[in-house]
């Protein structure tokens, strides 16, 4: 990997997650609650002081993909022994369970928001990605005529009865229209994966066409342009935001329930379904590894993950997990209900638990970067 894709990845990660924590600092500065420290980095080591201003010491750390401010009065950042540390800290108030909720939504929000300014960048300047179906394939359906004919994963096909082929909707229109007949398909296959040297085949298959093939197609990614109007770039940013968030919710549930079921997995055997892998599951080491591969030759595809990034980041987040964004928003819920905070024993205790969920998961995550990193 290129060293300086990587730098460029580490920084893009860096300032996605200071723009969280500047959410959480600004709605917890316009409420009033104290902000101690603005921690650029992770605090491992000393730190660097770099400016004192609005009653907050902002500091710089080396372990930089990371950040943090504390706000004693939220429990973030902060704990009793810790609290000691600050200097003229006053003492701590008792803020309305709402203005609690909104400093805790504050980073969430900021990601959401950094991602839709990007999205509208995007959409004036290159436009926005979408995926565009293609007539190679990608996967099979069970007992395919087109597999057991010896179609493969990759081939293209490139005509059916010498109707010469350019779409996936011509691909899937000419299948329809020639049910229940034999055809035959004329595919190109690289035969040759590490295209060291160019070899590709193309082959004739005669497939018994029951008006399906039982192939999957891939797609490829394409940058839809847009008029030279900025109410259109909104608007097309904010359904690609939107769409965007809904797919990941979709996701994160599924990978976090894989990963549920792989960590109680250890404990009880043969309980992980078949069908559940977490191997292409990707940690902080793959997104960097991603992302510097990719950016060496086409720096639009930083925008990409920038905003893909921030709002994984900010639906991470919203999960109701203690220890996370959603964690602290999930017990002020709970307080809102019932007029009550849940006992500060409940809430250490379910956050020891969420962070040793957490941290299975970037154990699990990391292991799989560096397999995939070292083995291919």
């Amino acid at each position: 990997m290129d060293f300086f894709a990587i730098i460029i990845s580490v920084l893009t990660i860096a300032v996605l997650i200071i723009v969280h924590e500047f959410g959480h600092f600004l709605f917890a500065k316009m409420y009033g609650f104290q902000t101690p420290v603005f921690g650029i980095g992770l605090p491992f080591g000393p730190g660097i002081n770099l400016f004192k201003k609005w009653d907050t010491q902002f500091k710089f750390y080396f372990a930089l993909i990371g950040g943090f401010v504390a706000i004693p009065e939220l429990g973030d950042e902060t704990d009793k022994e810790s609290l000691a540390k600050y200097e003229n800290l006053k003492p701590l108030r008792e803020f309305p369970v709402h203005q609690r909720a909104v400093v805790a939504f504050g980073g969430i929000a900021f990601n959401i928001l950094f991602a839709f300014l990007l999205a509208i960048i995007m959409a004036a300047c290159v436009g926005l990605p979408s995926a565009q179906p293609t007539t190679t394939v990608s996967a099979f359906s069970k007992d395919s005529p087109a597999q057991k004919a010896g179609l493969a994963i990759g081939d293209k096909v490139i005509s059916i009865d010498d109707y010469q082929l350019t779409t996936a909707k011509e691909l899937q229109d000419k299948i329809k229209a020639t049910a229940n007949t034999q055809i035959t398909l004329l595919v190109e296959r690289d035969i040759n994966p590490d295209k060291e040297i160019e070899d590709i085949r193309k082959l004739s298959l005669y497939i018994k066409n029951p008006g399906a093939l039982g192939i999957v197609l891939g797609s490829q990614k394409i940058y839809n342009k847009y008029p030279a109007n900025a109410f259109i770039w909104i608007k097309e940013a904010f359904l690609f935001v939107s769409k965007t968030i809904l797919l990941m919710f979709l996701s994160v549930f599924g990978i976090f329930a894989a990963l549920f079921q792989k960590i109680i997995g250890i404990f009880v055997p043969n309980l992980e379904p078949a069908g559940v892998n977490l191997g292409d599951v990707k940690g902080i080491v793959g997104i960097v590894q991603i992302i510097s591969q990719d950016i060496k030759n086409n720096a639009t595809l930083l925008f990409d993950f920038a905003i893909l990034l921030s709002l994984n980041l900010a639906v991470i987040n919203l999960l109701p997990i203690p220890a996370l964004d959603g964690g602290h928003l999930m017990f002020m819920a709970i307080e809102a209900i019932t007029g009550k905070k849940p006992s500060e024993k409940f809430q250490e205790s379910l956050v020891q638990i969420g962070f040793a969920f957490l941290m299975s998961a970037i154990l699990i995550t990391t292991f799989n970067d560096i397999k995939n990193w070292l083995f291919g």
